[in-house]
């Protein structure tokens, strides 16, 4: 680790193995404290590489506990770094949920890789525990959620026990570091298509040329006005991962006719707050949190390829909830994680 530390300190970057290096010590249990603190204080000092982003996330990807995708289906992913400090209700799993619902007969499951939130008033485990799921199936049973509701979830604590490791360090620093965004590019199921929400709009091209060098097909990393979602509020900026390239452009929500909304029309004080506003919108309630939800779940369609576009994808995300489809998607995710619960 030492010789690894000598080539921040110079001011140089890790390449991507060398990057990879240094997180199987850190992930092992091998690194003194002191040498993960340094490392990761000098990498988020000058902000991270991709290099280096890619070379960690293999790392991580390599320990998770990964969960089997039944044969023949596409697995998506709408995971975001979280990290923003807002106050909106779960869109990003709101939209997991919507896409599931417009995606299964289609062969698209949605395995949403999420954990307790910190900065914000409700993460999307406890939003989906408030809903009535139920935490930390084992991967079998992972498994036939995707098959039987379209969609499951993927409680980071779960199928990360490597982090254990770099805890206690992290809590002692007290600030972000690497580690921040790399929960989004260690999908569990291995889903190679995703929409990836960032707190800070700097990382929407790293994290979208990351994705192409770990084998995604598809993404789109955006990033809305202080937000990690696609809004409805302002434009969105999106760095689009196809066909190997990535390209960058500006989302403007009144190309798709969509109405301007406020963000404190889209603020909850609470997971059941917010599971409040999801169950009202599966039901056709119309308003902001359909619109931002429909939005987001028509670019994950997007990247699955069922939509040709942002227009196609919402006009299949609204159908998915007036046809009822996306509330049985919930529905039968609490009955199996109900029924087959694993502590």
């Amino acid at each position: 680790m030492k010789h690894l530390l000598a080539i921040l300190a110079e001011g140089r970057p890790l390449t991507s193995d060398q990057t990879s290096e240094a997180f199987e010590l850190i992930m092992t249990g091998e690194a003194e404290p002191a040498q993960v603190g340094a490392l990761l204080s000098m990498i988020q000092l000058r902000g991270p590489h991709m290099e280096e982003i890619v070379g960690a996330a293999r790392v991580m990807r390599a320990k998770a506990v990964s969960v089997e995708v039944p044969a023949g289906l596409v697995c998506i992913d709408t995971c975001g770094t979280g990290g923003d400090g807002s106050s909106t209700f779960n869109i990003s799993t709101a939209a997991a949920i919507v896409a599931a619902g417009a995606g299964r007969q289609r062969g698209v499951v949605v395995a949403k890789h999420g954990n307790r939130s910190i900065t914000s008033k409700s993460g999307s485990s406890q939003v989906l525990e408030a809903l009535g799921v139920t935490l930390g199936g084992q991967p079998q049973a992972l498994t036939r959620c995707l098959d039987e509701a379209g969609l499951c979830f993927c409680f980071a604590p779960a199928h990360h026990p490597a982090m254990k490791h770099v805890m206690p360090t992290r809590q002692a620093l007290g600030f972000r570091t690497l580690f921040n965004i790399l929960g989004p590019l260690t999908n569990p199921a291995g889903a190679t298509r995703q929409v990836m929400g960032v707190f800070d709009p700097a990382l929407t091209e790293p994290l979208a040329g990351a994705l192409g060098e770990l084998g995604s097909k598809r993404a789109m990393v955006v990033h809305g006005g202080g937000v990690d979602e696609l809004i409805t509020t302002g434009p969105t900026r999106i760095s689009e991962l196809r066909d190997g390239r990535v390209k960058t452009w500006e989302f403007d929500p009144a190309t798709l006719h969509l109405a301007p909304s406020s963000a404190g029309a889209l603020e909850v004080d609470s997971p059941q707050g917010s599971a409040a506003v999801i169950h009202r919108l599966l039901e056709g309630e119309a308003g902001p949190a359909r619109d931002i939800v429909t939005l987001n779940a028509a670019a994950a369609l997007t990247v699955a390829d069922l939509a040709n576009d942002l227009a196609e994808g919402l006009t299949l995300a609204c159908k998915a909830i007036d046809s009822g489809a996306a509330r049985r998607v919930l529905e039968r995710l609490v009955e199996l994680t109900t029924a087959d619960p694993v502590k």
